[in-house]
């Protein structure tokens, strides 16, 4: 599994985004955000080096531990300009957590309808909910306020490339 941005508009269309993963026992939490994006090119780097560094730490004993651990380090980089996926599983299912999102795609099929609570401003809300999918999903795809889904490769789409 894998969580995957969509690119924005403009010259710099990854500027300040960061993705990754962690496994633990029990659970594991796969992310792609967008932070300072609209800043010049090292603003947004540093900003997205710090987002990754604050996640990799995560701890948490389920996917409901591990988005809540995620939310609270976030809150910690004083980003309201932050879209973020997070996808978190275990045994139980999957559950989906995201900010500063206009969709959320499974496999390229849309997973909830316009206007539905997942989707939000860009920065960290007080108190966060989560997503239960009826679909399960190989790559999930965010799409940031202010860009769009475009039919085309994911790779391409998204900027991916496969993660160390």
């Amino acid at each position: 599994m894998r969580a995957l941005l969509v690119g924005t508009p403009g010259r710099t269309p990854f500027a300040g985004h960061f993705r990754g993963r962690v496994h633990r026992p029990g659970a594991s939490l796969h992310w792609a955000g967008r932070v300072r994006g609209s800043h010049d090119p090292e603003a947004a780097w540093a900003a997205a080096e710090a987002a990754r560094d604050v996640l990799d730490e995560l701890d948490g004993a389920d996917r409901f531990a591990l988005i809540d651990a995620a939310w609270a380090a976030l809150r910690t980089l004083g980003a309201d300009d932050l879209s973020i996926l997070l996808v978190a599983s275990d045994d139980g299912g999957t559950a989906v957590a995201a900010c500063g999102l206009v969709e959320v795609r499974a496999d390229g099929a849309s997973v909830a309808p316009p206007g539905h609570p997942l989707y939000d401003e860009p920065g960290v809300r007080e108190r966060p909910g989560y997503f239960h999918p009826e679909a399960a999903g190989t790559d999930w795809v965010g799409v940031p306020v202010g860009a769009r889904w475009t039919p085309g490769p994911v790779s391409s789409v998204c900027g991916a490339r496969e993660l160390r």
